[in-house]
């Protein structure tokens, strides 16, 4: 009998179970992190307050990141945890009405990434005067999408008075490269939500497909081709938010890209399992 092999005394599956829900932790810790950035940001965005109906746009990103994890999970639960002969009834329904109001806050959020890259783009030169003149007038610098620092004595050199724009809603001033790299973001952003809103359409036919036994392999294939053209875009983004110096940007797109390969992973295996099942009861019948 053949030894089951183990590394550093661990199966290998048991280490990579460990690495997947550590990527899973990991993207939590990324939403505590924008829910703060955000939350600090609407000092600046509403300065009356956020009212319920600017709530979603005020936390686009925290929203739609809760969304997307507890989306995430439910996809584990379904193509990985819960035997498939479990996975109907008032639970399939359960984790149905789970996902179907993860869609909403997805779309949501989406819409909420539009009207913050419409906002960034609502910016119009500033002929006033330098930054530095606007203290007291302007209140706030915008260096990023989601940081707006109070404009003052001490920071109004930092940014390029030659070439100065102003938001009025926002009350905030910004030079051309930080604007340029606000909008560069924003665009990134927009069509990051919308790849990814694609990507989890198709994978939700798979796996509605596989549960009926439906999905074939001509189906199962071309799918791929499709996401695989989207989690390229995807990857696109992730690299140019990189280029940009955007870290956090970069870090959190690619432990997103990471944890929806192991539910591809989980996909491919579920479907290769029924495969061999069916072929398995075919031998069986002749």
């Amino acid at each position: 009998m053949t030894a089951e092999r183990r590394i550093l005394g661990v199966k290998p599956e048991t280490l990579f179970q460990a690495f997947k829900y550590t990527i899973y932790t990991l993207i939590f810790f990324n939403l505590v992190y924008f829910m703060r950035e955000e939350y600090i940001a609407t000092a600046t965005r509403f300065p009356d307050g956020v009212g319920l109906g600017h709530l979603i746009d005020a936390f686009s990103q925290s929203t739609d990141s809760f969304a997307w994890l507890v989306l995430l999970l439910t996809f584990e639960l379904e193509t990985y945890i819960i035997p498939d002969e479990k996975l109907k009834g008032p639970l399939k329904w359960v984790l149905n009405g789970i996902a179907g109001v993860c869609y909403l806050l997805i779309t949501q959020a989406l819409l909420g990434y539009v009207n913050h890259m419409e906002e960034i783009f609502n910016f119009v030169p500033y002929a006033n005067g330098t930054a530095c003149a606007a203290v007291g007038t302007v209140q706030a610098l915008a260096v990023d999408l989601y940081e707006f620092a109070d404009l003052t004595a001490q920071n109004c050199s930092t940014i390029d008075s030659s070439a100065l724009f102003y938001h009025e809603g926002l009350n905030a001033i910004t030079d051309q490269s930080y604007l340029l790299y606000m909008e560069e973001l924003a665009v990134t952003d927009v069509i990051n939500a919308s790849t990814w809103l694609l990507i989890v359409l198709v994978l939700w036919i798979d796996i509605f497909l596989q549960l009926r036994g439906e999905l074939t392999e001509k189906l199962y294939k071309w799918n791929g081709i499709v996401k695989a053209f989207l989690y390229l875009t995807l990857i696109v983004c992730c690299s140019y938010w990189a280029w940009l110096g955007d870290f956090m940007g970069f870090w959190d797109a690619f432990l997103w890209i990471l944890a929806f390969f192991f539910i591809e992973l989980n996909l491919f295996k579920w479907h290769e399992a029924e495969i061999e099942h069916a072929e398995h009861a075919t031998e069986t019948q002749s």
